[in-house]
């Protein structure tokens, strides 16, 4: 593929379509290989997709603090973390996108991998701050239990293969009834 045959263009502007967007999965696009383009190209362009992606994961660590703020209980909370988690794979599907070459993608994906670490870690620091200033012991522990229970960093181990879970880690609470007795 050559600079001017508009591969370059089509990833430029769908990366620009795509930082506005709120969750938007990559559609097909061309496959690039860096041999093909000028060096200052080719610069241009991985600097185009990994602001791309910086801004979408700062809009997203922005929308998870507004939702983790507004919520009430454990259990919202436990909601807004697997909503964040969720808004996570078409970030992590424009890092991994088949049409860039392999050591870009895992480049990228470890990027992006490591700000999702990132944010999990300074979530539980912020717990453990909030219990050296005093805060209630149950609510410390209840809160550091949610985000330990509901990481955003899961493994995702289903068929759609985008590298990261939407559903929680490990089951929450389940109820057991015992069945009705009947008289004999």
């Amino acid at each position: 593929m050559r600079a001017g045959d508009g591969g370059y263009q089509r990833w430029a502007a769908f990366l620009e379509q795509w930082r506005g967007r709120a969750a938007h999965h990559p559609p097909d696009l061309p496959t690039l290989v860096e041999q093909d383009y000028p060096a200052e190209v080719w610069l241009r362009l991985v600097t185009r997709l990994t602001d791309a992606l910086a801004h979408r994961l700062q809009t997203w660590a922005d929308g998870l603090i507004d939702a983790m703020a507004a919520t009430r209980d454990e259990f919202e909370m436990a909601r807004a973390l697997t909503q964040a988690r969720r808004g996570l794979a078409a970030i992590r599907a424009v890092a991994g996108h088949p049409a860039l070459p392999g050591k870009l993608t895992r480049a990228l994906r470890d990027q992006v991998d490591e700000q999702i670490r990132l944010v999990q870690r300074a979530l539980e620091d912020g717990i453990d701050d909030a219990r050296r200033a005093g805060l209630d012991d149950r609510l410390v522990q209840a809160r550091l239990r949610t985000l330990r229970d509901n990481p955003l960093t899961v493994p995702d181990r289903s068929a759609a293969g985008t590298g990261w879970a939407a559903a929680p880690a490990r089951p929450g609470r389940r109820i057991i009834v015992d069945p009705p007795v009947r008289p004999t």
